[in-house]
């Protein structure tokens, strides 16, 4: 091997390094071609293909045999670097390290050429050694297919490659490893697309964050063709749209790392500076960094009106709230930018962005009620107003009612909020609702179902049990009746629903048999409890309700074996 950089060599606290080799996806192994395949001869391919076989059983021992038999029979065969690193792995994969590595290297001294076997050779030595703890060895090999013209486009090199790059960014050498992550992001862009992603977004946090670096960011942008998974030809602003999301991304600075904080978000202002002076959304984040480090509002604010005032339009809603949403801590300004707006000349499309920047960025819910009600109901379908209802959900109820209420289909509206007080567990809002909705044909199953739930919450068990039985949705109700049934102290008729759905219902019966096992547990029948889990054993071996009985059983150090039905 060539010799390797000093500096690699000089990496003594390397030994977090093997972590990394855990997070890699599974080594792909190298395989024989259909074509070389093609040219053994008869008894060449029915000892290989013994040997491979094996191997795919993961039979390392006895693949490693006849892969040893292959080479000794066939010394002269066009398969022997294959079988050569094929052994190598057995051995590799059997623990048998040191072994292994003797073999691949007999595959890089007698095979060199041959870069699909000798290049995963030297990837495997590498891995041999990192795995014996063995760190500044494994850099060594993966350095030297790094740098090597025919291994470095091995398949596995991406791998090695970014594992290089990490461990030089653990010791903060982010030249090195930005240079490594540019060789494999650019290398491996389409033939190894993991890789390739993984090593791109590391070589962005190194000159967004570790060593801020725009010059540097910007060739490795033009190299790769973007950033995206897809490369492409990209623009300038593009490129800094991905700029400034990383930025965002890495800025992630501890309170009291306020120095570096502020030489961060200075670097990245004073690269914006001067540039794309008409893009509102450049310049709002422009004012924000500056405002990051300096720390002065009023120079923030005065940014911010200027940038508004020199591009403002008469009619531009969509600029003012845009400015609403830039101003969202301020509530001073964003009172002065709302009394700009004229509901009466905007689109509902504006209004609705207006809607979900006050609702989503936390500035006034009651503004936002305001602006509901500004809507233009004739322009709307109840999708449209289905649609804002989900999207306002989780965030305020009162919008949500007010979405719901100005629904054409009024029973639509008053079926969305019966799913929004079950989902959120309001059996009382809900009850008020469902009794109209269960005589209602399109609804009814639905209201039923609902207000048994609502019920059930509220421990009215048999009054839910018959809004259960008038849904008539099997096993899902049977289900909820057997809980209810359980509740109220009735054993007998909840296990005599629960073995209806075992009885009739081939998809949920091992359910239906663990939760008779549970039924017991509650009431506190150990003997038929254990009965029932082994029950469950026997009768569906093969369910996930099967091994969680197994799990219950361990747990109470019950022998296993031997199941018995709960009868």
């Amino acid at each position: 091997m060539r010799v390797i950089h000093a500096r690699v060599l000089a990496l003594s606290t390397a030994l977090s390094f093997l972590a990394a080799g855990a997070c890699l996806a599974e080594t792909p192994e190298a395989s024989l071609t259909a074509e070389d395949f093609a040219k053994l001869d008869t008894f060449e391919s029915v000892v290989l293909k013994k040997a491979d076989k094996a191997f795919a059983s993961r039979e390392y021992r006895s693949a490693a045999a006849a892969y040893d038999s292959f080479l000794q029979q066939f010394p002269r065969s066009g398969a022997t670097p294959y079988a050569l690193l094929r052994k190598g792995r057995c051995l590799q994969l059997d623990n048998k390290r040191f072994d292994a590595i003797k073999v691949y290297n007999e595959v890089m001294d007698y095979f060199p050429n041959v870069v699909a076997y000798a290049g995963a050779a030297l990837y495997h030595v590498g891995d041999c050694h990192r795995l014996n703890g063995d760190i500044l060895e494994a850099i060594k090999a993966w350095a030297e297919m790094a740098r090597d013209v025919d291994y470095r486009k091995h398949v596995l090199a991406a791998d090695a490659i970014n594992q290089l790059a990490d461990n030089f960014a653990k010791q903060e050498q982010w030249k090195e490893a930005a240079a490594y992550y540019l060789q494999v992001g650019v290398d491996f862009r389409l033939s190894n697309r993991p890789a390739a992603a993984y090593a791109i977004e590391q070589l962005v946090r190194c000159h967004v964050r570790a060593q801020p670096d725009e010059p540097m960011l910007r060739a490795a942008y033009d190299k790769f063709r973007t950033f995206e998974a897809e490369p492409r030809a990209g623009d300038d602003r593009d490129y800094w749209r991905r700029v400034m999301e990383a930025v965002d991304r890495y800025s992630n600075f501890a309170e009291a790392d306020k120095d570096n904080r502020d030489r961060y978000y200075k670097y990245w202002a004073r690269a914006m500076e001067g540039k794309h002076p008409d893009w509102d959304d450049f310049q709002i984040t422009l004012a924000r960094y500056e405002l990051a480090y300096e720390g002065d509002a009023t120079k923030w604010m005065e940014r911010l009106d200027k940038q508004f005032a020199q591009y403002q339009k008469e009619g531009n809603y969509d600029r003012v709230v845009k400015w609403i949403g830039a101003y969202a801590s301020r509530r001073p300004k964003v009172d002065e930018y709302y009394a700009r707006l004229a509901f009466d000349k905007m689109s509902n499309a504006q209004i609705l962005s207006l809607i979900r920047v006050l609702y989503g960025q936390n500035i006034d819910a009651a503004m936002a009620r305001n602006a509901i009600g500004k809507l233009k109901g004739e322009q709307m379908t109840d999708n449209d107003r289905e649609d804002l209802a989900r999207w306002i959900w989780q965030r305020d109820e009162e919008g949500l009612r007010m979405v719901c209420g100005s629904m054409k289909d009024a029973d639509r509206g008053n079926m969305l909020l019966v799913r929004f007080f079950r989902e959120t567990r309001q059996p009382d809002k809900g009850l008020k609702l469902v009794d109209a909705l269960t005589k209602v044909s399109s609804y009814a199953k639905e209201a039923y179902w609902s207000k048994g739930q609502f019920l059930q919450w509220k421990k009215q068990w048999q009054v839910a049990i018959s809004a259960y039985r008038l849904c008539d949705d099997p096993p899902r109700t049977i289900f909820c009746i057997a809980e209810c049934l359980l509740s109220d102290g009735h054993l007998d008729q909840a296990i005599e629903n629960l073995r209806e759905i075992e009885n009739f219902f081939k998809n949920e019966a091992p359910e239906a048999g663990l939760r008779i096992a549970y039924a017991y547990r509650v009431t506190g029948d150990q003997k038929q409890y254990i009965a029932s889990l082994r029950g469950v054993m026997k009768k569906y071996p093969k369910s996930r309700q099967s091994n969680q009985a197994h799990q219950e059983l361990e747990s109470l150090g019950i022998k296993i074996g031997g199941g018995v039905d709960a009868e």
